[in-house]
């Protein structure tokens, strides 16, 4: 009973994906515009204005610590240019607000998945997310996977590499372009090792950037943006927003001819 009303309310891998807005174009590119942010919950007052800026020309959104059944709601559900598909980990059982990761996109998807860590956190117990969503490119017989991630936090690095298997997976099944983008919480070398193991593993590539380091993050970066079958034109990393611990990354892809 103490639980019920005190701990999270955990979802589990039979329940569906949320999907919100509506998208109205028929296939991304040649140009691919990106978001990348760990948002906070959307809890600091300058959220609103900011993502509704950033947004305004992006293709593609990749969104973890994302919320739903919470005052942003209109944001994604009345929006008419992109479609948002979120998977949810777990409801606040005060506020009834779901939290997860949330990726938008001005094409439908025509594939969604998601997959729980095998493990919990410790005290919450809660788990973390790998929303994968697969879209029509335009004039191409390849599909663009987007992995969307929010990586498992206080746990040993056994456990971190086992939903790091996930991620491995999901990439292994794939042959065209790809966008891997996410909170990885590589906190510490090993954590970070791991990561770039899987990344290279799958011929991914960096989207290096300029940015400033956080005492809050152990002056690590923990939010990472990789490729495949794309040429990157420019990333950029947003440190003067101040709506989020985490600050938004801007990147801009294009299609690599298939010849």
């Amino acid at each position: 009973m103490l639980r019920n009303r005190f701990m999270p309310q955990c979802f589990s891998a039979d329940d569906e994906l949320q999907v919100m807005g509506c998208a109205q174009q028929s296939g991304l590119g040649p140009v691919v515009r990106c978001l990348l942010w760990n948002i906070l919950k959307a809890k600091r007052s300058s959220w609103q204005d900011d993502f509704v800026e950033l947004i305004a020309d992006r293709d593609l959104v990749l969104l973890q610590e994302a919320v739903c059944n919470a005052p942003s709601d209109p944001t994604f559900t009345q929006s008419a240019r992109l479609e948002w598909v979120m998977a949810r980990s777990f409801k606040d059982p005060r506020t009834q607000c779901e939290h997860g990761v949330n990726t938008g996109c001005v094409v439908k998807a025509v594939e969604r998945r998601f997959y729980l860590s095998p493990h919990h956190e410790p005290v919450s117990l809660t788990q973390k997310l790998l929303l994968t969503t697969l879209y029509p490119l335009r004039n191409c017989s390849e599909q663009l996977l987007v992995l969307n991630m929010h990586a498992i936090n206080f746990v040993g690095v056994k456990k971190y590499a086992e939903q790091l298997g996930q991620l491995e997976a999901a990439l292994s099944v794939h042959q065209g372009p790809i966008i891997l983008g996410g909170d990885f919480n590589t906190w510490n070398p090993a954590r970070l090792a791991h990561f770039q193991r899987v990344a290279v593993g799958a011929g991914l590539h960096e989207a290096d950037m300029q940015r400033r380091s956080r005492l809050s993050q152990m002056n690590q970066h923990l939010d990472h943006l990789f490729y495949r079958g794309l040429t990157l034109r420019s990333v950029e990393s947003l440190g003067h927003y101040q709506s989020s611990d985490h600050a938004p990354i801007t990147a801009t892809f294009e299609l690599e001819k298939i010849t």
